[in-house]
C-alpha cells in the first residue's frame, strides 16, 4: 500500500506504465466540478469511479480486496476511516466475485484516517475497508481508479 498527500505523487511515477497514467489522470483533473459516474480511460484496463457516499459504522463496512486490479483512491472532499491488512491466511466470507473482481473477508483491519487531498494504492495483496465514519458520519467525494494488473 502507498498512502500519501496529492503534493507527492510524482515521487510513485515510473512503478508501471497504466500505473502512472492512473496518477496522472488524479492528479491533472479537479474532481469538484465532474458529475460522479464512471470513466473508461483505457477501456477495461484502466478507468475511474467519482463518487459520493456519507460514511457508515464499521460494522457494516467489509474488508475487501481485489485480483485483477490495483486501486488507486483519492478523497476529493471529507474523509473516512480506512481499514488496512495484508494479505495473508484470511478465509473469505463470501466467494470471489471475478465479474466485480471483489473478494469479502469477516477480519478487522487496523484503521487509519484518510482524508481531504489524500491518495491511497491497494495492491492485490492489500486488503482495504473504505467508508468507516471517523466519530460522525460525514459525506465523502471519492475517486477510485481501477488499473489493470
Amino acid at each position: 500500500m502507498i498512502l500519501d498527500k496529492i503534493e507527492n505523487i510524482e515521487q510513485y511515477k515510473g512503478l508501471a506504465p497504466l500505473l502512472d497514467e492512473g496518477l496522472k489522470f488524479i492528479s491533472e483533473n479537479d474532481f469538484k466540478t465532474i458529475e460522479p459516474g464512471k470513466f473508461f480511460l483505457k477501456d477495461t484496463l484502466l478507468y475511474a469511479s467519482i463518487n459520493e457516499y456519507e460514511t457508515k459504522p464499521m460494522s457494516e463496512c467489509k474488508l475487501e480486496g481485489h485480483r485483477k486490479y490495483i486501486d488507486i483512491q483519492y478523497m476529493v472532499s471529507g474523509s473516512e476511516l480506512i481499514g488496512f491488512t495484508s494479505l495473508s491466511n484470511q478465509q473469505p466470507s463470501e466467494s470471489y466475485n471475478e465479474g466485480k473482481d471483489v473478494v469479502f473477508f469477516r477480519e478487522e483491519a487496523p484503521l487509519f484516517p484518510f482524508t481531504k487531498g489524500q491518495f491511497a494504492v491497494f495492491f492485490p495483496d492489500d486488503l482495504h475497508q473504505p467508508g468507516i465514519l471517523n466519530q460522525k458520519k460525514e459525506k465523502v467525494r471519492k475517486v477510485v481508479v481501477k488499473v489493470a494488473v
